[in-house]
């Protein structure tokens, strides 16, 4: 049973793919726009972690009894973002195929774009501490 069940969700996955790239063809062939780019990675990423930032400053300000104006307008400046990609894509398209490819890029752009942040954080670091002119250990040591 438990095979089965496997073999079931890698077919539902690799379906969802299919009929991904099917949609991303038939948009690229009927209106010549392909929606799975560089630029509209970073804006979904940019409007996700804003919103994401201004969730957890808004929660931590509910629970510091701070003022909770910085989570919002972090949460409101994430929606600019979101309906800019929107209106492109519409533009581009028309209403369906450019409303169903923003949630689609979305959907498929959420969990790169939650841990693209901290991972550029950790790299960042890494090149601040190998950045540090230290000497060589054989200086150190006389």
């Amino acid at each position: 049973m438990e095979i089965l069940k496997c073999v079931v969700t890698v077919g539902a996955l690799i379906g969802l793919v299919k009929c991904i790239q099917l949609f991303s063809r038939h948009c690229r062939r009927r209106f010549g726009h392909r929606f799975f780019t560089l630029r509209a990675f970073w804006l979904a990423a940019l409007a996700i972690n804003l919103a994401w930032l201004g969730f957890y400053c808004y929660a931590s300000s509910v629970r510091d009894h701070a003022s909770i104006n910085d989570g919002l307008v972090l949460v409101v400046l994430s929606f600019v973002p979101i309906v800019w990609m929107a209106y492109e894509n519409i533009r581009e398209t028309d209403l369906v195929h450019g409303l169903g490819g923003s949630a689609l890029q979305f959907a498929l752009f959420f969990p790169v774009a939650v841990y693209s942040l901290p991972v550029l954080l950790i790299a960042m670091a890494i090149v601040l501490f190998a950045s540090f002119k230290a000497g060589p250990a054989w200086l150190v040591d006389r």
